[in-house]
């Protein structure tokens, strides 16, 4: 925020300083800090009433800084005001790298009582005349000369270091130390942990949920977000690749995925996305969505829960739809039943079927890396085909109507592909499970996109019928298990 002294008397020296630093890592402001002193220790020389300071820190002037400068526009909303008759600077960089800006402090000064800009080398531009606007203006186009030579520079020098396989700066990694490539091995065990659920079944939110709730800090020290673990887990930097303007190369840091893993999540972040999960969707409440059946009509019933009103409690129950919302009918929507004991009743059911160690044993997938890099390969090699037929038909190899009818066969041949990698993958959730657990155990503690993954691989449906009597009392709650059908898969 700009400091105001108290008001002086109209004497065309009221000047302004200004400061500002391009990047500041350690946000200590140091060099912002020694601009402002110089400047007021010019003015103090030259007895310049100083009515105002403003600096912005870590913030580029270039067309090439996305930053906005606060300062710079309270500075400019004081010149506007008739408050500053000359900004103090210590070179015209920190003031401006672009022509535009200049331009606009140029029709200022015709209309306010900003006079000049003062640099404390001693150089002065007079706005007010044809030769100190020339002068301000060559300066500047100086000034962005140098700018694009260094963005030039930085850029060339990004390329060489990307192409050698180099650590590109920045904030550290998580997972590694702040040189970038030296493991870091408490947190690399978190990544490979979190990959190994993802891909197992369980979505980011859950994990996220999970890993705050343990107390495991990012790499900054913060809370988890689902954004920084979703980038974290498909960055390819986790494979050992280093990327520079879409191209790879491989890097001097060691992997700490493999890629492989890399593109089972990759494929299930696709599969959700085909399945309609967006950004902003409400998290997953209910643990029998797209396996609960109506007895009535056997359509799909969802998750709707009952708002609380004066006579009752709010309450998650399963509900069967009438119509789609699109005028459509999909089933009678005459059948309701509570979330809480319908989902225990199936919880304990499950839980004692894979209690037989069997069953664990018989749905277990192998750890075969051929079939998953098989149905990877399968899966792009199908989506490049696709994305060929576009060429074909701008290139006139195909009409139309080829066009329309191979684009359809070769979406459906996506989607396939797409469907069997998704059931492979669904077919893992059992690896979660650590040797020293029981399935019980990692119940207890997993997400419920991975406890519904686990229902699915026993249960085909959960059939709720209509209830003819009375519903009576079971663990507390007015229900009925005798309503209930469960229909197994094994």
């Amino acid at each position: 925020m700009p400091t105001l002294l108290p008001e002086v008397p109209p004497t065309f020296l009221r000047t302004a300083l200004y400061a500002r630093l391009s990047q500041d890592r350690s946000g200590e402001c140091e060099n912002v800090t020694i601009q402002l002193a110089e400047c007021q220790s010019y003015a103090d020389a030259n007895s310049w009433p100083v009515v105002g300071t403003y600096s912005d820190n870590d913030i580029g002037a270039s067309k090439y800084s996305k930053k906005p400068r606060t300062d710079y526009n309270r500075l400019v909303a004081a010149i506007r005001a008739g408050r500053i008759n000359i900004i103090l600077i210590t070179e015209m960089p920190r003031l401006y790298r672009r022509l535009e800006e200049l331009l606009t402090l140029i029709r200022l000064a015709e209309t306010t009582a900003l006079r000049r800009i003062q640099t404390t080398d001693g150089i002065s531009y007079d706005l007010s005349t044809e030769e100190g606007v020339h002068a301000a203006i060559n300066a500047v186009n100086n000034a962005m000369l140098e700018a694009a030579r260094i963005s030039k520079r930085v850029k060339r020098k990004q390329k060489k270091n990307a192409e050698a396989g180099k650590n590109h700066g920045g904030r550290r990694p998580y997972g590694y130390e702040s040189d970038g490539k030296t493991l870091r091995e408490y947190e690399a065990a978190i990544i490979r942990e979190c990959a190994k659920r993802y891909i197992s079944g369980e979505t980011v939110s859950d994990i996220v949920c999970d890993l705050n709730a343990r107390g495991v800090p990012s790499a900054q020290g913060l809370k988890w977000r689902v954004e920084s673990l979703s980038r974290i887990l498909l960055k390819k930097r986790y494979i050992g690749i280093r990327e520079y303007n879409g191209v790879e190369y491989p890097a001097v840091w060691p992997a700490i995925l493999t890629r492989d893993q890399h593109e089972q999540m990759a494929a299930r972040r696709m599969a959700a996305a085909s399945r309609g999960t967006r950004k902003g969707k409400p998290a997953r409440k209910y643990l029998l969505t797209g396996l609960a059946y109506c007895g009535r009509c056997d359509a799909k019933m969802t998750g709707a829960g009952r708002t609380a009103e004066k006579d009752r409690a709010a309450q998650r129950r399963y509900r069967c739809h009438a119509g789609d919302g699109h005028g459509g009918t999909i089933g009678c929507g005459k059948l309701y039943r509570a979330a809480d004991p319908l989902e225990l009743l199936v919880t304990e059911a499950v839980l004692h079927v894979f209690d037989d160690p069997k069953v664990a044993v018989t749905l277990a997938p192998a750890n075969d890396e051929k079939t998953v890099r098989a149905l990877v390969e399968e899966f792009e090699r199908r989506k490049a085909k696709a994305k060929s037929l576009v060429a074909d038909y701008a290139n006139d190899l195909l009409t139309r109507e080829e066009f329309a009818q191979a684009k359809s066969i070769a979406a459906a041949a996506v989607d396939e592909a797409r469907e069997a990698l998704t059931e492979y993958q669904d077919a893992q959730t059992l690896a979660l499970v650590p040797a020293d657990q029981t399935i019980r155990e990692a119940w207890a503690t997993a997400g419920l996109a991975w406890r519904s993954a686990l229902v699915a691989l026993v249960v085909e449906r959960v059939i709720v019928h209509p209830a003819t009597s009375g519903r009576g009392m079971w663990r507390g709650y007015k229900f009925n298990p005798e309503y209930i059908e469960i229909r197994w898969k094994v």
